[in-house]
């Protein structure tokens, strides 16, 4: 059985930082879509009660992009205000994204978007370091 990642990685390789992130968005509202979709109906041949273990998902979510893009940002440079608040823009986008894989059921991501939300607006307050 093969394993769908979402995005796709083909898709991803050498985009800007936008369209990456817009990417990994689309990619998450469908891996969303299908996690809640198989949770309210039960898989094929099985009962009601049996609960999803992983050999069971034929999707998954391409976390080595998220994580590669979530490292980009961090080393962006800090160095004036302008470029401050594209990081600050970025890093707000990317909690979208860990907002959308929030309510596919892994509420423990609430952390991780917490935590990029703060670092954006630290940076667009110039709290941040420099």
């Amino acid at each position: 059985m093969t394993i769908i990642f979402y995005p796709y990685e083909e898709d991803l390789d050498s985009r800007t930082l936008e369209a990456r992130l817009e990417l990994l968005m689309l990619g998450a509202e469908r891996y969303k879509t299908i996690v809640l979709d198989m949770t309210t109906k039960p898989p094929e041949g099985s009962d009601a009660t049996r609960r999803m273990v992983p050999r069971d998902l034929t999707y998954a979510y391409n976390w080595q992009e998220l994580a590669r893009l979530l490292r980009e940002l961090r080393e962006l440079p800090e160095q004036n205000q302008v470029s401050r608040l594209a990081k600050a823009t970025y890093l707000a986008r990317l909690a979208e994204i860990y907002e959308v894989l929030r309510g596919a059921k892994m509420p423990k991501l609430e952390a991780v978007r917490l935590a990029l939300v703060n670092e954006a607006s630290q940076l667009r307050t110039g709290i941040g370091t420099a």
